[in-house]
């Protein structure tokens, strides 16, 4: 499987929070190995109702490189950096029952 490139992963990015709305400082952008784990189980995302997006970068690099993006231009929310296999950048909308 290949990933995407880091533009067109801050682009895809910035299209969902355009859809979804909100402040981007009401959205968390992390990197991982397994974006369905993550949101579901650590974030606590719903599978009905929340807005989400994961994308696949070409590598650990440029996955960490969007999240930074997001966290210094955009003032997400977001985590630590990732590992060598957080090759994926999600991003969801934070609500009351989310988990950051």
């Amino acid at each position: 499987m290949s990933g995407r490139k880091r533009s067109e992963i801050i682009a895809d990015l910035e299209a969902h929070v355009g859809k979804f709305g909100g402040d981007y400082s009401e959205w968390y952008v992390g990197v991982t190995a397994n974006p369905k784990e993550r949101l579901f189980t650590q974030h606590r995302l719903r599978s009905s109702g929340d807005a989400w997006i994961a994308r696949r970068a070409m590598d650990d690099l440029q996955a960490a490189e969007v999240q930074e993006y997001f966290k210094s231009v955009r003032k997400t929310q977001g985590g630590v950096k990732g590992t060598l296999q957080d090759v994926f950048v999600y991003a969801y909308k934070r609500k009351s029952h989310t988990r950051p």
